[in-house]
């Protein structure tokens, strides 16, 4: 029988997630700085969809969001 607690239920970045964070702090961005860029780029995209998007929720839907983010962090 599997018990649900605080720590399996938690959310949990992907490994893209990680990297994304790790990227933003590499170039000294915030979140808001992407979703401004990303804005710029015609995406309707907000801080819930992004945080979303790095726990590896909705990520089939947003697929462009996706490859745009990895352009502008250069994530290959």
């Amino acid at each position: 029988m599997f018990v649900f607690n605080n720590d399996s239920a938690r959310r949990v970045y992907t490994p893209w997630g990680k990297e994304v964070i790790k990227r933003l702090i590499d170039r000294d961005m915030r979140q808001s700085d992407l979703l401004t860029k990303l804005q710029t780029e015609g995406f309707n995209i907000n801080k819930h969809h992004l945080s979303n998007l790095m726990y590896g929720v909705g990520t089939s839907a947003r697929t462009g969001e996706i490859k745009e983010i990895n352009r502008i962090l250069e994530i290959e």
